[in-house]
């Protein structure tokens, strides 16, 4: 290979981790929005039902409302979190399936509620609700789908080389790092060989030292007799 193909491939991935460094600090910004996004729309609903229930004094049908969204939007909220900071595809489903449900659970209970006797009116505040809360699914739905396309492009990006970085001088010194920690099997065997070795020859010399020594005292007892 030479010079001017080295350097064309050095350029090509110059340009490749610039390109996934500006994907990956626009893939942050968008969860910091997504975050904000599903703050404002998950709490929105759980709190406009426990105000409705203060204004009817605590009538049953709020008090239903209140309990059930709490309940699933606290859920919603949690997936969310998974979702969105901990970049779990799976919780970005539940999420919207949670927000779903909720709109089920209300155009269900439409069908019981009996309304709340106000001064002057009776207030559906079921079905006022349910009403609310189809633009707030629609919110909820068009979030975690942004969630989900910045899932899959922040997963590719963390599959690419250079991640989290993507700078060559960080990459070269990972790869460098890499290299140093894989050992050579065959280098591996000819120190494990050169080691056992080593024992042998240390095992003989002692032995010899030993012999040797014996030997010497055995001669000087011998010419002591004599």
């Amino acid at each position: 290979m030479d010079k001017s193909e080295i350097l064309r491939k050095q350029e090509m991935k110059a340009k490749e981790m610039a390109h996934n460094l500006t994907l990956l600090n626009k893939c942050n910004k968008t969860y910091k929005r997504i975050i904000i996004a599903y703050l404002f729309s998950l709490t929105f609903f759980p709190l406009l039902s426990f105000f409705l229930m203060l204004g009817s004094v605590f009538a049953d049908d709020t008090i239903f409302l209140t309990f059930e969204s709490f309940v699933v939007y606290s859920l919603a909220i949690y997936c969310a979190w998974q979702a969105a900071y901990k970049k779990r595809d799976l919780f970005v489903l539940f999420t919207g399936g949670l927000a779903v449900l909720n709109q089920v659970i209300l155009t269900i209970f439409k069908h019981f509620a009996n309304g709340e006797y106000l001064k002057y009116f009776k207030f559906d505040s079921v079905g006022y609700t349910n009403r609310i809360h189809l633009a707030v699914l629609l919110i909820i739905l068009i979030i975690t789908a942004i969630n989900m396309k910045t899932n899959i492009i922040f997963h590719k990006l963390e599959e690419a080389d250079g991640y989290p970085h993507f700078n060559e001088r960080f990459f070269d010194q990972d790869m460098t790092s890499r290299q140093i920690k894989i050992r050579d099997p065959y280098q591996e065997k000819l120190d494990n060989l050169k080691k056992t070795a080593s024992d042998q020859m240390t095992e003989l010399t002692i032995g010899s030292t030993k012999l040797n020594a014996h030997e010497d005292n055995y001669r000087n007892e011998y010419m002591d007799d004599v």
